[in-house]
């Protein structure tokens, strides 16, 4: 009698295991919308697989929210269903009022892992997938024309590579793919695109990324502080809007800036230390406040005629940099905007009138560093500063500019013709020297050093 017992107790053990696995998947088939609930009954809370065949809406996508939540359910597939309207419900799979603990410390997640969309979505709505911290991979429909704000920020686990958006789509929305840090591959945008939204990828670790022609704008922090190594900006993207697109793109070692521009915005590249290749293009008046701050790896960065402003710390701590020239049209030179140039032999200012210096005076503070200084971090006050012919005196008297102790004049500056023919030609007769602090010598002494065309030479 007891081993009859145990062997029923056993068989009965067997019988609910087995029942029990029986329930890990589901495959049902709705014939209209909003029967997924009844479908399920008790079995909602123990599957952790389910296929949904036919009609489903906002309804049908609460009980899944709600399997997953409170339940385990991990793996959906709606290849075969029909979303009522083709939309992906807004806060689909991201219900705030439940998830969040009572004192709001934390947001418990639900349990999602894979999810397959049908073709025929064209709108994923805001945050659908918010928070699902555990959602790996889901696929792009060829049909999908918008996402809205958050449509998958904080998705972390993210994985699909390359993630591919279809032709048709215009805007990649604000926040979409916020901190999905698990997103490492390449990002494929279409010919169609014409918006990236305000963080869209923000810290997103994406490495590559397509810009196309007839992009027009950039939103906000869009690509903050991502992998990427290259990118080229089209000539039709002419809105940059807010700051930070770019900062933090530590591997970043090349960019082309499109023409057409007025402003580089604040923060646009700061701290991408490897980038060692980019353009200022001749449409730019201003480079804004520490747009350039921190990479470390620019050898030359050549500013246009027409430039007029340069930042507070736009420019700081471009230890690479071995020469700068500033152009005719220069007004402004920020803060501390040139500071941490350990590497700077030699300066070209060709505006007729000093660049006001913005610092502070009461510390000594200019746009180079300090007047006390002595860190070999900065800009040596003993490199030459070559100015127009008959402004050395401006400049050593402007506050800022008085920094520097080998201020020359010269009118042979980089990239410009450096005298016409005819006054070559009595350059070559009666040549014009200055000594060593910029001052015209009107009969130079033979054995000494003096300065002709901005070079050292040696009169005999």
């Amino acid at each position: 009698m007891k081993n009859l017992f145990v062997f029923s107790l056993i068989s009965a053990l067997l019988c609910s295991l087995t029942e029990i696995n029986a329930q890990t998947y589901k495959d049902i088939t709705t014939s209209n919308t909003g029967e997924v609930a009844g479908l399920l009954g008790a079995d909602v809370d123990s599957i952790d697989s389910l296929v949904v065949r036919g009609p489903i809406n906002e309804d049908d996508f609460k009980t899944m929210w709600h399997a997953s939540f409170y339940g385990n359910l991990s793996v959906i597939n709606l290849e075969n269903a029909n979303i009522e309207g083709g939309v992906i419900p807004k806060n689909a799979f991201c219900h705030l009022e439940e998830q969040l603990t009572p004192d709001w410390q934390y947001i418990d997640c639900i349990k999602l892992r894979r999810m397959i969309l049908p073709e025929g979505v064209v709108e994923i709505g805001y945050g659908a997938f918010s928070y699902c911290i555990y959602l790996e991979d889901v696929n792009i429909p060829s049909t999908l024309r918008r996402l809205n704000n958050y449509s998958f920020s904080e998705c972390i686990s993210l994985k699909t590579d390359p993630l591919i958006f279809p032709e048709g789509m215009k805007e990649i929305a604000s926040l979409a793919f916020q901190d999905c840090r698990s997103l490492t591959g390449e990002v494929v945008l279409p010919s169609t695109i014409k918006k990236i939204g305000a963080g869209a990828f923000f810290s997103a670790k994406i490495t590559k990324v397509n810009l196309p022609e007839g992009l027009e704008e950039i939103g906000d922090a869009a690509f903050y502080a991502c992998r990427l190594k290259e990118v080229y900006i089209p000539n039709s993207c002419q809105l940059l809007s807010g700051a930070s697109h770019f900062q933090l793109n530590y591997g970043l070692e090349k960019i082309h800036l499109p023409e057409g521009i007025t402003a580089i915005p604040q923060n646009f590249l700061s701290c991408c230390l490897e980038l060692s290749k980019t353009n200022i293009p001749t449409s730019v008046k201003s480079i804004d406040e520490s747009a350039f701050f921190q990479c470390r790896s620019l050898e030359n960065l050549e500013l246009p005629e027409g430039l007029e402003n340069i930042g507070e710390n736009a420019l700081w701590y471009l230890d690479s940099l071995e020469q700068v020239e500033y152009p005719s049209t220069l007004k402004k030179i920020g803060k501390g905007s040139c500071d941490y140039w350990a590497s700077l032999k030699r300066i070209y200012c060709k505006a007729p009138v000093p660049p006001v210096c913005e610092g502070d005076q009461t510390t000594d503070k200019t746009p180079w560093g300090d007047f006390d200084s002595s860190s070999g971090l900065r800009p040596s006050n003993d490199i030459p500063v070559y100015v127009p012919i008959g402004t050395a005196e401006l400049y050593r008297n402007a506050w800022g500019w008085n920094y520097f102790n080998n201020i020359i004049e010269t009118d042979n500056f980089p990239g410009t013709t450096s005298i016409a023919g005819h006054v070559q030609e009595q350059e070559d007769l009666h040549p014009i020297f200055y000594d060593l602090t910029g001052k015209k010598i009107n009969k130079p002494i033979n054995g000494r050093i003096y300065l002709r065309h901005g070079e050292k030479v040696l009169v005999k």
